[in-house]
This record gives C-alpha cells, structure tokens and sequence, in this order.
C-alpha cells in the first residue's frame, strides 16, 4: 500500500524493464557496430598486406622477366654478331683465294705505270672496304652506296639486311719482324739474325736514340734491363738450351754462357724459359722486361688494331716491304748495314719514315715488284720510273727531306734482297661482328702457301681457302 501509495509500484517496475530493454539494445547495436568496425578494420590490413604482397611478386616477376629477356636477347644478339664476324672472315678468305685472277686483271694498269709487272697484290688490306654490302649493307642503303653496286643484296637469302655489321682488320705476318725461330734458319744464324733486328728496331745502332730513357729505369719486375737484355731473353724463351745467350752488336754475333733462368727465378712468382718457338704474340708478356711501355712501343701500341704491331712469332723471316710500316723496314735493313747513316742517324731514319709514310699516303700500292726493286730504292738507283729517281725528280736531289742513300758491298746486297720477299703467304685475319649491343672478335692466322702440305703420314694440298694456324673468339 505504501509504495502504491507513492507511486512506485507496478507501472515503475514496468518503466525500469523498458529502459533496461532499450539500452540493452543500444548497447548490442554499439556492439555489433564495434565489432563491425574490427572486422572492417582488419579487412583493410589484410588487403593492404596482400596488395603489398602481391606487388612484391609482381616486381620480383617482373624483374626476372625482365632479367631472362635481357639474357635471352643478349645470347641471341651474341650468337648472330659471332656468325657475323665468322661471315666476315670467310668472305675475307675467299677474297684472298682470288687473288691471282685480281693481279691478272690490273697487271696492265700497273706496267704502264711501274714498266714492270705486279707483286703479290695486298687484296686482304682492303676487304674491309671491298666486302662493306656484305658487312653493313643497312649502312651502305643509307648512304646510297649500295645502288652503285649494281647487285640487289636483298633479293638473295642470308644477304642484304641481317641485322648487323662487321668489320675486317687483314694484314700479312711478313710485314712484322719475326722474333720467334725462324723457319728459313737454324743455329747461330737464326739467333744472330733475331738478334740484330730487334737490337735495330730498339733504336741501339743509333747514337743518341729517342728510346734510351725506356732502358734506364727499372722494368716492371723491378729489374734494370738493357736492350742486350731483352734482346737475349727473346731468343732464350725459343732456343732450346739451357745456356744465356749474350749478343754482341758491335762484332754481330751471338754466344752461350751461364744459366738463362736465373732472372726469372728471382720474380715473385717463379717461372723458367719455355724454350721452345712461341705459341701466341701474348706469350711475349713472359720475358724479361717487357712491360706495358716496352709493349706499347716496339709490340702493339694499339691492341684493337694489329697492323700496330711490329713484331710476329710466324714465319721466315723475311720481310715484306710494300707491306711492313717503315719503323719496320729500317730495322730489318740495319740488321745488315750497321753503320750506315739511315741505321746510326735518327734524323737519317726520319727522313726515311716521312717519305714512306706520304708516299703510301698518296699512291697506296705496292711499289716493289722484287727483293731488287727495294734494294735499288735504298741505294737511289734504279731508271725514271723507279721510286727514289722519281723522288729525286720531283723533290730535288738535293732537297733535305730526302734520306742519303746506303751503300753496300755486293755481300750485303745478297744478303739484302734475301732479307725481303714480296708475296704474302700468312695472314692475320681479325673479324669483329656486332648485333644490337652484342659485339664478338674472331682473330685468326691464315696461312695460304700453295706448297704446303699436311704433316706425315697426311698426304694433300694446301685448301683453296688456306689453313688455320691460330683461331679465337673474344
């Protein structure tokens, strides 16, 4: 009755339900709307984590795509510029295969001009040039030199476009001085005759000679080596004794005596003398003091062009004069006239250089037709049509730019034009293909002697597009 009376009874009760009831639904909605808000929430991370998952793959993916295309596309380009390059050295093969038929063909041009017939003709010096709508027939087209061939390239498979070029460096070995055994010699001649060749080429016989300065500092072994020391580690590396050789310039002869490794056990890492004929040019790196001066001033001055080079390790020997650079041609005449004044006087062998080099300069072919022809030019005689009476015409006998002429007893005259030969029989054959950024060398030796033959029991010929005595592909 009390609490009816005052009112809170029954209908209070009820009052108190109906809020409990409403904030319990209040509270569930905040509830449900909490954790609504946690789910989207984490569903949100979790996106965001296999977005960036995704994206990590996706860049790896790409990367190795990427990555495997480059690879395949660089082997592809690869491949193509090394059959480049070995299409370029074939093409040069069978240019010089051809040869005979060329000198036929220009052998009147050159009577007329000379009064005499043709040398070999240097046809591997211009294959370069000869062979360039093989090589880069796109660059020919865009020049417009391709429509004065007079051939469609394009119609024919494997030719025209292929995508890329390459370009041919063709020279004889004979143009170079043979510091390796020579073929035509044995014993104390082939030794001396090396011997005093490079003693010339190293500018001993002259007095002073610009190159002294290279032989008065220490080399890169840390030793002081003389031309003399150079001179007899070069033929100790070839010979096969055991004994040093000691050459002696003044008298020109060469004799044995002592231990020739002895130098060479004293190198941080110790080695001995081959003593045997070399097997590459960069076998020359072994013997004592040849450096990088040394080598880029008497070997190979630029090593992406090997008509640089001075020096070979193939053949006999003799040299070839319508070929070898005129640096060449006055050591392997000074090995023979010691005291003339084009070998003992460097303004002599200047003069000599600067004539040859404007003369090649102007009228590039082969100026000698015989071993004679070259000796009659370093003695001033010869007829109207010959070189140095010619020279001697148009400058003046007196003029100061032309060398003084040699003189020498009938011997050395022999000895002269046994010195020198005018054909061409091993070649060194360089071949670089390109492709995109793919670039591959062939460098090979050729040899093309008609005489040779296969060693025993073997029996042929020589093939018409020679035999290879070295072969790499950088």
């Amino acid at each position: 009755m009390t609490a009816r009376a005052h009112g809170i009874g029954p209908f209070r009760g009820s009052g108190d339900s109906k809020d409990r009831e409403r904030r319990g639904r209040l509270c569930g909605r905040d509830r449900k709307s909490e954790r609504s808000l946690r789910e989207r929430g984490l569903a949100l991370v979790i996106a965001m984590t296999a977005v960036a998952i995704l994206a990590v793959m996706l860049a790896d993916m790409h990367e190795s795509t990427t990555a495997s295309y480059v690879v395949a596309t660089t082997e592809r380009d690869q491949l193509r510029a090394e059959y480049m390059a070995k299409s370029g050295l074939n093409l040069t093969r069978l240019l010089v295969s051809q040869e005979p038929a060329i000198r036929a063909t220009v052998a009147p041009i050159y009577q007329l001009l000379t009064g005499r017939g043709p040398p070999m003709i240097p046809v591997w010096s211009y294959a370069n040039g000869i062979l360039r709508p093989f090589c880069d027939y796109e660059g020919m087209q865009e020049s417009g030199m391709i429509n004065t061939v007079g051939v469609d390239f394009a119609t024919s498979e494997g030719l025209g476009d292929t995508g890329g070029t390459c370009e041919i460096i063709a020279l004889a070995e004979n143009a170079k001085l043979n510091v390796s055994d020579p073929l035509n010699f044995d014993g104390d001649r082939a030794r001396t005759g090396v011997a005093m060749q490079m003693f010339a080429l190293m500018g001993g016989y002259q007095s002073p000679s610009p190159f002294d300065p290279l032989f008065e500092q220490r080399d890169a072994d840390g030793q002081y080596t003389s031309r003399l020391d150079v001179v007899s580690a070069l033929i100790d590396w070839w010979d096969y004794d055991g004994e040093r050789t000691t050459f002696d310039p003044g008298a020109s002869t060469v004799a044995s005596g002592g231990a020739e490794d002895d130098v060479y056990r004293m190198f941080d890492d110790p080695y001995q003398a081959k003593n045997a004929a070399f097997d590459s040019i960069e076998e020359i790196r072994l013997i004592r003091g040849v450096g990088d001066d040394f080598w880029a001033t008497f070997v190979e001055p630029d090593p992406d062009d090997p008509n640089t080079r001075a020096i070979t390790i193939y053949g006999s020997g003799a040299v070839n004069p319508n070929e070898a650079t005129p640096e060449v041609l006055i050591a392997r005449v000074c090995s023979i006239l010691t005291d003339q004044p084009l070998c003992t006087d460097p303004l002599e062998a200047s003069k000599f250089i600067q004539i040859m080099r404007t003369l090649r300069m102007i009228a590039p072919i082969p100026w000698f037709t015989h071993p004679r022809d070259f000796r009659s030019f370093l003695e001033g005689r010869g007829g109207e049509r010959d070189l140095y009476p010619m020279l001697a015409g148009f400058l003046g006998t007196d003029n100061p730019i032309l060398f003084r002429p040699v003189t020498m007893s009938q011997q050395q005259g022999t000895q002269v034009e046994a010195a020198f030969v005018t054909a061409a029989r091993i070649l060194t054959i360089q071949s670089t293909g390109t492709v995109g950024r793919a670039t591959v060398r062939v460098r090979t030796v050729m040899n093309f002697h008609d005489r040779w033959t296969p060693p025993p029991p073997n029996a042929g010929t020589m093939p018409g597009l020679g035999i290879f005595y070295y072969y790499r592909v950088d």
